[in-house]
């Protein structure tokens, strides 16, 4: 059944909506050819902004990378040599005779796609140091760049923190500093991973301007579900209340009230009930990464999702834990990435505090 509301997938264009002011502010700094960090809370729709961004820019070569996967440098080339293949336009046999000019240090063939039953192009950067690999590639992009505006796309970028023995923002920056028309987009979720690549005395230290992608407006999220839902602007509100704005478990709620709900008024139990099942559905997979914590990990967890006051005295008294033991849990859990920090501790997932909501809370959560 086809849905307004995606949840698991990036929206295309009939589903995107919201985010003017942060298309017109990407185009303002990819205009001059100026770089660009984009950083959120995870499920915030990064990924499907820089897509309906290349989307409404198609006067650019916009080469977009998702780098979530790699775990060695070779498989850094080897994503950029396939997302730039992929940016281009013609006939196979055309874009592999384009290609091979510019490209002396990789192979393209031409494969069979069981999946598409269609013919694709199978590029491979070949067996040489990495230096060389990404030469050869920043070279190939200088020359396309010559004939059109390029923009260079790097999704969940902070992965490349965890290649340690080739430094890949130090290679980047060498690049980066040559006066070409490329404009380069960072795209990450892992906040405190990413900005330390983009911190003081960093390589990419003031290499891109930096824009923390926030809530989308309430009155877009209200124009977009009420075309698609009856349910009052005060529910809708409720609703980014609840979910804490996040996007995606808007999207996931909104989805399931379609479908069962779709010509009839929603109340504020249908939206409860909508989460609890929401919640309940998860609990296998989130019971599994809860039951891999330490006991001390496990009182933070559950004190985190139930209080704001966490280092009051009479919370530690009641899960029997020290301030000091309970924040050196917190301190643990940040570089498990399972929770992060502003002014104060959160958990990013909001679905997975809801359910530490849901599972240890001295009363039923939704009553």
């Amino acid at each position: 059944m086809n849905t307004p509301f995606l949840y698991e997938t990036l929206a295309t264009d009939k589903q995107f909506f919201g985010r003017k002011d942060e298309l017109e502010k990407i185009k303002s700094i990819t205009n001059t050819s100026n770089n660009l960090l984009i950083y959120s809370k995870r499920r915030f729709g990064k990924s499907s902004l820089i897509k309906e961004f290349i989307r409404q820019n198609n006067d650019t070569l916009s080469i977009y990378t998702d780098i979530y996967n790699i775990t060695s440098e070779k498989d850094f080339a080897n994503i950029l040599l396939k997302a730039i293949t992929q940016a281009q336009s013609g006939s196979i046999t055309q874009i592999i005779k384009r290609l091979s000019k510019m490209f002396t240090r990789a192979t393209f063939e031409i494969v069979f796609d069981a999946t598409s039953g269609k013919s694709k192009i199978s590029p491979t950067v070949k067996d040489i140091d990495f230096e060389s690999a990404i030469d050869d590639l920043f070279n190939a992009l200088f020359e396309m760049s010559k004939k059109q505006k390029i923009i260079l796309v790097m999704d969940e970028f902070q992965q490349i923190s965890l290649i340690k023995n080739v430094k890949i923002d130090a290679i980047l920056r060498k690049y980066m500093q040559e006066n070409y028309n490329i404009s380069y987009i960072f795209l990450g979720s892992k906040r405190h991973t990413l900005t330390e690549l983009f911190k003081y005395k960093s390589p990419l230290y003031e290499m891109a301007t930096h824009l923390e992608l926030g809530c989308i407006k309430n009155e877009d999220f209200i124009n977009y579900i009420q075309k698609h839902l009856l349910i009052s602007e005060s529910l809708i509100l409720y609703l980014i209340d609840i979910a804490k704005c996040e996007t995606k478990l808007i999207q996931h709620i909104s989805h399931i009230l379609y479908i069962s709900h779709k010509k009839k008024n929603i109340t504020k139990l249908d939206i409860d009930n909508t989460l609890k099942e929401i919640i309940l559905s998860k609990d296998v997979s989130y019971s599994m990464v809860y039951d891999s914590f330490t006991l001390s990990k496990k009182k933070a967890f559950k004190i985190l999702t139930n209080y704001n006051d966490y280092f009051k005295q009479d919370i530690l008294n009641k899960y029997s834990i020290s301030k000091q033991a309970l924040l050196s849990a917190f301190n643990s859990l940040f570089k498990d990435e399972i929770i992060d920090k502003d002014s104060k501790w959160f958990i990013p997932d909001r679905t997975f505090e809801l359910w530490g909501k849901y599972k240890f809370s001295d009363k039923d959560y939704f009553t």
